[in-house]
């Protein structure tokens, strides 16, 4: 039999929300009939969580909020059974929303976890407060954030803060929710390992430059020598990668993100078109364009295969090689008018055989 923990973290923790810069899926659907869980009255709190399966456990990341719960579902449940050795998969939320994912994942008041039926996997939840990331909020134009949902939210950025927040992780796989994960996501990792760089991204499967996410007119005067150059790298999803830790620290990638924000913020936020996904990139670019070595790897497009959500007719060959599904768009599978749902619906399905002890 599988065994899965349900854990939640004393500590504060990290992470970044469905579809970063991309369409987000802050628009959700009544999420109480997507998780309905009780405490068994045996219930304990386990030990030992944030190291469960030692080295070779690998942590998967996440960020929800409670329109994301079905993607959120799906997404773990796809990682899980796809990994083939043990996962720490770790779920972000507000600290205000805390309450709101204990009752969720039946999580005993006063106990930190909560066991479920499996031997590969621990849940891990971890609080964490919305001042964390202002200095990594961008401002947007409001014709983008009603088209587009939360791209201002603060589970958009809180991924960029995971160096400060998870103990013990040093190589993390980062998921949006709307992700449904179908090969083992290990060899990242190891990829990302043996390159030496702080992150991997996954190519694009017909390649998009920054051009289109850049306001090219450079209306705050961002470093002019070098804009033109930043236009030409490729506009990698950052709704799938791997990163270490570690360097990511040692680099302040975070720092960098944070001055890039303000320069953006204080022009209006007029550089940009999207969230942290393009400050995140211009980390990487620029000191490129500076004549820096490279600090980012890529890996094969069939890693992160999106437009599952924008695409209403998707070629089979796409779906056939995808490592990763990735519903970028408006039509996320948990809404009412998602689209490619029989793709999706299985893995939320999965969710509950993970957890039949918490089943009502």
């Amino acid at each position: 039999m599988l065994r899965v923990v349900v854990t939640l973290a004393a500590s504060v923790v990290v992470a970044a929300s469905c579809g970063s810069g991309e369409p987000t899926c802050d628009q959700g659907i009544d999420t109480s009939s997507l998780l309905q869980y009780r405490v068994a009255p045996d219930a304990h709190c386990p030990t030992g969580h944030s190291s469960y399966g030692g080295s070779e456990a690998l942590d998967v990341a996440w960020a929800s909020d409670e329109h994301q719960i079905g993607g959120l579902k799906a997404s773990l449940a796809s990682a899980i059974e796809a990994v083939e050795g043990p996962v720490r998969a770790h779920v972000m939320v507000l600290r205000s929303e805390l309450p709101r994912f204990e009752k969720l994942f039946g999580i005993r008041p006063g106990c930190l976890s909560v066991e479920a039926a499996t031997d590969k996997a621990v849940v891990i939840l971890h609080p964490f407060d919305a001042d964390l990331v202002n200095k990594s909020v961008p401002m947007l134009p409001p014709s983008l954030l009603n088209e587009r949902g939360g791209l201002d939210a603060p589970e958009q950025a809180v991924r960029l803060y995971m160096h400060q927040l998870f103990e013990g992780s040093k190589y993390v796989v980062w998921l949006d929710c709307d992700t449904i994960v179908r090969k083992d996501l290990t060899p990242l990792r190891t990829k990302l390992a043996e390159s030496g760089r702080t992150i991997g991204f996954a190519d694009r499967w017909k390649r998009k430059s920054l051009h289109k996410m850049m306001n090219t007119s450079n209306p705050c005067n961002f470093e002019p020598e070098l804009f033109e150059g930043l236009l030409n790298f490729s506009n990698y999803n950052s709704g799938v990668y791997v990163v270490n830790l570690d360097l990511w620290a040692r680099n302040g990638i975070a720092e960098r993100i944070e001055d890039f924000v303000s320069k953006h913020n204080a022009c209006g936020g007029r550089l940009w078109y999207a969230a942290d996904q393009v400050p995140l990139l211009m980390s990487f670019f620029l000191p490129v364009l500076k004549g820096e070595a490279e600090d980012f790897s890529v890996f094969g497009a069939t890693w992160n295969v999106d437009g599952f959500g924008c695409r209403e007719e998707v070629e089979p060959e796409r779906i056939e090689l995808a490592h990763v599904m990735h519903w970028t768009g408006a039509h996320k599978p948990w809404l009412a008018d998602g689209w490619h749902r029989q793709l999706w619906l299985p893995h939320l399905e999965r969710f509950s055989d993970l957890f039949p002890a918490l089943k009502e």
